[in-house]
Order: structure tokens, then C-alpha cells, then sequence
């Protein structure tokens, strides 16, 4: 094996840990940070400080992003990320309340900013080591993330289980710091290309209100949001309800990163041949008829069993990577349809619209409808709003089909080949 292999290799296992940097948390930390006297909100909040780090990230820092800064963005960031991730592992030593939420915002928070400046840098190193793969790295980055949200609630789960609150995130900080020193020491540094010229905010806020664009913004948005419902409701009402240790909800959670991970794989081979759009408007649609299904699990008495949840959670893994893995390619085709002629810089336009939308999906979900609606109406009635802003993510596509030019980008025929 060459040692560019090597070293893509354990790129794509550096970004895998972008995932479990906040996947890990999921099985026990909204139940810790409850006993530590943080109200729903509040939990939401720290939740989706990552998020907001990831947003402000995508609306200010590629802006100023050039080729010569790629190497230091790729090393710095995960130093930084891995840094911030170890300090939150020992919040719990921290006074409770809002001392506790403070400092776990800002870790999460500055953990969030150092994965951001890895994600940004990551498909232009890892291209520049290993260029005949550069076709096939999109998808590459995207099942290491997936499997990063598969490994992350068990891993979690389990260290947990065998050192307590700590042990989790310093195992994960220590791990990432050694993964990118390996990769430093076998990773020769050459001169990468020139990238399309960083462009004013005002150039991606004017294709971002185009119309269509805003439509499947706004879908992908509402279904990104998944992630951290998932991840602020779950975990209390598995622990409240069927007396689930947080250290065996991770196992629980395994249901849904798994299909994700699998699901997503599979789709990015339909989106390859062409059907992405299809994929897209199946899964929109699915979505919240699976969270339907988990709030009938929820108020049925007959399918009030663990084994039912499970299974609501692996659909709803599912028709998640269905109704954002193809969002990539419709934002782009959707550029260039408005007016982005270059394909770099449609490619770079795109790839911060879908940072900027699982960033607010990220503040949408644990905020909004984990910490507030969560926090003021419960469990059934929160998966209630969800299903209904859902059902508004199906509709926002519904229009595409009305028109003859629109439906044939969105059914993605040019990508046939």
C-alpha cells in the first residue's frame, strides 16, 4: 500500500471524527446536563453550539479561504476541535447551572469553529495526495461521516460505562490529536492548485434567495434538523420511560446511524445514475410519515415496545440520507441553472450553502424543537411539530413538479450518462 493511500486513509478516519466529536454525547449527555440543572433549552443551546460554529463558519471563513492556507486549516483545526472536545469531558466538575451551560456552549462552541476549518480544507488536501481518487472523495468524506455517526452512540455508550462522564471525550480528543499527528509526519506537502477566488458574502445570499434554490434549501434544512431532535429527545425519553441506562441508549441509537450510513451509501450510487431527484422527492415525502409512526409507537399502548422504536429509528436513518445526500448535486445544478456558468465556483457556492443549511438545521432541531417545544409540551406533541414542519419540507418541493424546465433539473436527467 503507498503512502498516499496510507494517508487518505487516515484523512478519511480525521474526518470521521468531525462526526463523533458530537454523536458520542447523544446517549448521555442531555441526561447528564438535566442533573446538572440545565433546563431543555438550555441543553438544546449547548447542543447546538457546533451548529452555530458551523454556520458562522460557512457565511464568513471561505470567504477569506485561499490555497496557501489549506494545510494550516487541515493541521490547526482538528488541534483545536480535539482540544475543546477533551476540556468539555471535564464540565463535569464545573459548578451546575449556568456556569456548566456557559463554558459548555463555548467548548462546543471553539470545537464546532476547529471542525469547521478541517471540513472546509479536507477535499482539496486530500485530492492534491491522492488524485485518482479525486472523483470518488465526495462520497468517500460522506461514508466516513456516516460511519462517524454510527460509531459514536456506542462508542459513547460504552466509555461511559467503563470511566464515567470524562472518559468519553478525552478518549475521542486524544484519539483525534494522534490520527492528524500520524497523518503530518507521512503527508508530503505539495503546492495545491488554485482554487476559485474567495467572493464577497452578497454573491451567495443573491443565488441563495433564487427561488428554487430557497425551496430545497429550506427541505434539506428541515430534514438535517433530524440529527439533533434525535439527539435531545431521545435519549431522555428512552431513559424516562423504559428505564434504559445511558449507557446502553447508545445501542438504541446504533439503529438509526447505521441505516443512515448504509442507506446513505446506497443512494449516492442512485444519485451517480441519475435519480437523485427522485431519491429526493421519495424520501422527503417518508420522512415525516416515519416520525408519524414513532409518535403512534409513542401513544399506542399494542406498540409501546422498545423493539418499535428501533425499527422507527432505522426509517427515519433512512429517509434522512435520502433527503439530504442528493441535496448536494440539486443545489449545484440549481446554480448553474441561475447563472453560475463556472463549475468551481458553483461546486464552492454549493458546498457552502449545504455547510450554512446543517448548520441551522443543527440550531433548528436541539433549540427550537428539542429545547423549546420539547421542554413546554413533551415527547408526543414535540414529535407532533416535527411532523409537521416536515410535511412543509415536502411541500416547498411540490412546485418542481409544475414546471416542465424545473422538473427535469430536479429529476437530475443531465446527470444520465
Amino acid at each position: 500500500m503507498s503512502r498516499s493511500t496510507v494517508v487518505t486513509l487516515l484523512g478519511l478516519v480525521a474526518y470521521l471524527c468531525l462526526a463523533l466529536n458530537t454523536s458520542l454525547m447523544a446517549p448521555f449527555f442531555p441526561i447528564k446536563a438535566y442533573e446538572k440543572g440545565l433546563s431543555r433549552l438550555q441543553i438544546g443551546l449547548v447542543s447546538a453550539a457546533y451548529s452555530i460554529a458551523t454556520l458562522v463558519a460557512s457565511l464568513f471563513m471561505t470567504t477569506f479561504l485561499k490555497p496557501r492556507d489549506m494545510y494550516f486549516m487541515y493541521f490547526c483545526g482538528p488541534l483545536i476541535s480535539a482540544s475543546c472536545i477533551i476540556c468539555f469531558g471535564f464540565l463535569q466538575y464545573s459548578p451546575n447551572g449556568l456556569i456548566f451551560c456557559l463554558f459548555g456552549f463555548i467548548c462546543m462552541f471553539i470545537c464546532g469553529l476547529g471542525g469547521a476549518t478541517h471540513f472546509c480544507a479536507t477535499l482539496a488536501v486530500l485530492c492534491n495526495v491522492k488524485k485518482e481518487w479525486e472523483q470518488r472523495m465526495g462520497s468517500l468524506l460522506e461514508a466516513a461521516f456516516g460511519m462517524g455517526m454510527v460509531m459514536g452512540p456506542p462508542l459513547g455508550s460504552l466509555a461511559y460505562k467503563m470511566g464515567g462522564y470524562t472518559m468519553p471525550f478525552v478518549s475521542a480528543g486524544i484519539f483525534q490529536i494522534f490520527v492528524i499527528s500520524v497523518i503530518r509526519c507521512l503527508m508530503t506537502l505539495k503546492p495545491i492548485k488554485e482554487a476559485p477566488k474567495p467572493t464577497n458574502v452578497s454573491f451567495y445570499l443573491k443565488y441563495m434567495t433564487k427561488p428554487f434554490i430557497l425551496l430545497v434549501m429550506i427541505s434539506i434544512l428541515l430534514s438535517s434538523s433530524m440529527f439533533g431532535v434525535i439527539d435531545t429527545i431521545m435519549s431522555p425519553y428512552l431513559n424516562n420511560h423504559f428505564k434504559i441506562s445511558e449507557d446502553e441508549i447508545g445501542f438504541v441509537f446504533l439503529a438509526f446511524g447505521t441505516t443512515y450510513s448504509l442507506a446513505g451509501a446506497f443512494f449516492g450510487i442512485l444519485v451517480d445514475m441519475g435519480h437523485g431527484g427522485r431519491v429526493f422527492f421519495a424520501c422527503a415525502f417518508c420522512l415525516p410519515m416515519s416520525i408519524l409512526l414513532l409518535y403512534f409507537c409513542s401513544t399506542i399502548k399494542e406498540l409501546n415496545h422498545i423493539m418499535f422504536f428501533v425499527v422507527c429509528l432505522g426509517l427515519i436513518g433512512i429517509n434522512v440520507a435520502g433527503a439530504f445526500i442528493p441535496g448536494y448535486l440539486l443545489v449545484e445544478k440549481f446554480a448553474m441553472e441561475y447563472g453560475i456558468e463556472d463549475p468551481n465556483e458553483a461546486k464552492l457556492f454549493t458546498a457552502i450553502v449545504i455547510t450554512m443549511i446543517y448548520g441551522l438545521g443543527g440550531i433548528f432541531g436541539p433549540v427550537i424543537v428539542g429545547g423549546l417545544t420539547f421542554g413546554f409540551l413533551g415527547f408526543e406533541k414535540t414529535l407532533l411539530v416535527q411532523f409537521i414542519s416536515l410535511c412543509f419540507g415536502f411541500l416547498c418541493i411540490i412546485p418542481m413538479v409544475f414546471r416542465k424546465r424545473i422538473l427535469k433539473i430536479f429529476l437530475l436527467e443531465s446527470c444520465e450518462k
